[in-house]
């Protein structure tokens, strides 16, 4: 099932976890920004540039959150604890194709203080299950930096399969990256999460 296009007047989904809110990602959160895409492991891994100042922050969340909502052309969330707001990682869906193939990829990213805590693992969980039913996706892809293991490990561990590696599909600071290509499809997410059961 899909999803109409979003308007002015589409709430934005918030989803809930045990430990966890993922909200509206707004121009109030451009400090959190700044501070999240200037860590060198993010900028690293993510082979994108940091934003130079708040204003540029600002330019970027409206490039990268709000406005593929409105457009339908994405969803992101920013990630805070529960009975709280303050933003610490964000993740969310980006190239969403939705006629036809029903596929959309996924990225994600952590503060350094609140990585291997099993957080991003919780987050997935939450947004494949809203990918997989109320966005109405076949397919769900996520690229990754073959050094970046902890990427690796969490898609493994979500049950996405590796297809594969796109061979330099990345040029960052004058270097050819290779990505990893890891997939997951409605039916496996489906099965496992009923294995859980």
């Amino acid at each position: 099932m899909a999803t109409p296009p979003a308007t002015a007047s589409t709430p934005f989904p918030t989803l809930q976890t045990e430990r966890l809110v993922l909200r509206e990602i707004t121009l109030d959160d451009a400090e959190f920004w700044v501070r999240n895409f200037s860590d060198p492991d993010v900028v690293e891994l993510t082979a994108w540039e940091p934003p130079r100042d708040l204003g540029a922050a600002k330019d970027e969340i409206t490039q990268y959150c709000i406005r593929p909502f409105q457009e339908s052309t994405g969803i992101r969330w920013g990630i805070a604890l529960r009975g709280g707001s303050d933003l610490f990682g964000t993740l969310g869906y980006h190239q969403w194709v939705r006629e036809g193939a029903h596929r959309a990829r996924m990225g994600y990213d952590l503060l350094r203080e609140h990585r291997r805590k099993g957080i991003m693992t919780e987050a997935m969980r939450a947004a494949l299950a809203y990918g997989f039913t109320a966005m109405g996706l076949h397919r769900v892809e996520v690229l990754t930096d073959p050094v970046n293991t902890a990427s690796i490990r969490l898609a493994e561990g979500l049950g996405f399969h590796r297809d594969g590696t796109l061979r330099e599909n990345t040029h960052f600071r004058g270097r050819f990256i290779d990505d990893v290509v890891f997939s997951l499809l409605r039916q496996e997410w489906f099965v496992a999460a009923e294995a859980k059961r």
